[in-house]
C-alpha cells in the first residue's frame, strides 16, 4: 500500500517538523534534522514536500486543523465561552501550537506572498471564532487578547495570573465589541 505508507511517511514528517520548529524555531530547523528526527531520509523529505515553505505551510495548516478541533471542543461545551477560554489560557502551559503560530506568523509577515497565505488562514481562524460568538469584532478581540497574554505569560510566568487568559477572554466574549470599520483613526 504505497499511499497509507506515504501519508505514514508524511504525517511522520510533520510531526517532527512541529516539534523542532516549536523548539529551535523556523530559521533553527533545518529539513535535515527533520528528516533525522521522524527517521527518514532528506530524500523522503523532498519526496513529499517541494522545500521547506511547503512544509511549513503543511505544518501551519495541521496548525489549523488543531485550532478548529480544539474551538469545536469549545462549542460542544456546556460553557462554550469558558471553555474557549480555558483553551486559550492552556496555551502557555502546552505552547507547542501557540509557538508554532508564532514562528509562522513572524517567518510569513516579511514575505509579500507568504503574508498573503497567512492572512487567508488567520481570517478563516478568525471567521470560525465570529461563528461561535456570532461577532467578528470581538472575535479579532478575544484572539488578540489571548495571544497577547500567552507571549506575556511564555515569557513571565508569575505576569499573568494563573486562569487569567481564560478569564479575561471570557470577559471579552461576553462583551460587544465595538465594529473596527467604524472607528475613527486617533487624531493625537
Amino acid at each position: 500500500m504505497p499511499t497509507s505508507r506515504r501519508g505514514q511517511t508524511r504525517r511522520k514528517l510533520l510531526a517532527a517538523a512541529q516539534e523542532i520548529v516549536a523548539k529551535e524555531g523556523f530559521h533553527g530547523a533545518s529539513v535535515d534534522a527533520i528528516a533525522r528526527r521522524a527517521g527518514y531520509s532528506i530524500g523522503a523529505l523532498y519526496s513529499n514536500f517541494k522545500g521547506k515553505d511547503e512544509l511549513f505551510f503543511a505544518v501551519f495548516d495541521e496548525h489549523v486543523a488543531w485550532f478548529e478541533e480544539q474551538l469545536q471542543a469549545a462549542l460542544d461545551a456546556d460553557d462554550p465561552v469558558r471553555a474557549f477560554g480555558e483553551w486559550m489560557d492552556r496555551m502557555s502551559t502546552d505552547p507547542v501550537q501557540f509557538l508554532v503560530f508564532v514562528e509562522f506568523w513572524a517567518y510569513a509577515v516579511r514575505r509579500a506572498a507568504t503574508r498573503r497565505q497567512l492572512a487567508a488562514r488567520m481570517a478563516r481562524m478568525r471567521e470560525r471564532v465570529g461563528e461561535m460568538f456570532g461577532d467578528p469584532a470581538l472575535a479579532m478581540m478575544a484572539l488578540a487578547t489571548a495571544r497577547g497574554l500567552t507571549l506575556e505569560k511564555l515569557a513571565d510566568a508569575d505576569a499573568v495570573p494563573p486562569d487569567f487568559v481564560a478569564q479575561l477572554t471570557a470577559a471579552t466574549l461576553a462583551q460587544r465589541a465595538p465594529d473596527p470599520g467604524t472607528l475613527e483613526p486617533s487624531r493625537e
